[in-house]
């Protein structure tokens, strides 16, 4: 598996929406520096809204930060075999999706993927064949809505993950534009029902 991918399927389309997922907190429950496949588990109703993108031909991507790699916690493998249980779990293949992101960076690393980084919300919108194209990040960080501002996407907050955002967003703390739901089947919902 690669950490970067894109499908060639997709080159090209220019759809008009595109949406764009943290992994940890939005599609899988948040766990601090996930390593083993065993605790890959599935939010609710994650699964359901994932095939309607499928079934209805909008690409969708996954943008995971994955810190762990680049501390030493964990070698990249472990990542990787985390990301196939996660298409197991959603009973899809890899293939069914438009692409991926996993950045093992550190922080404070230059030059790599990782999240605010808007580099491969960029590429993906290149592959796509347009830069007019109506982009969503999804995420429960902060840093999710910070990649979301740095690429002209909506930005949207789900309170399933780490408690801090949808504190911050409760609390009035976040100055910029955004959209803030329970968890992600309700931020499909509202995008494209």
């Amino acid at each position: 598996m690669k950490n970067i991918w894109f499908n060639p399927r997709f080159a090209n389309t220019a759809p008009e929406t595109a949406i764009f997922a943290d992994r940890d907190g939005t599609l899988i429950r948040h766990i601090d520096y996930i390593g083993s496949p065993e605790q890959v588990e599935l939010l609710p109703g994650v699964k359901e809204s994932v095939h309607k993108l499928i079934t209805r031909g909008i690409p969708f991507y996954i943008l995971t930060n994955q810190s762990g790699v680049g501390r030493g916690y964990f070698p990249i493998e472990q990542v990787h075999a985390c990301q196939r249980r996660l298409f197991e779990l959603l009973e899809i293949k890899p293939e069914d999706i438009s692409g991926w992101c996993i950045a093992p960076e550190a922080p404070g690393t230059e030059g790599g993927y990782r999240k605010p980084s808007p580099r491969f919300i960029e590429e993906a919108l290149q592959q796509l064949g347009s830069q007019s194209i109506a982009t969503h990040m999804i995420g429960d960080t902060l840093v999710d809505l910070e990649t979301a501002w740095a690429t002209n996407s909506t930005a949207w907050a789900v309170g399933c993950g780490k408690p801090q955002l949808p504190a911050a967003c409760h609390a009035g703390e976040i100055g910029e534009s955004y959209e803030f739901r329970d968890n992600f089947p309700a931020c499909i919902r509202a995008i494209i029902d």
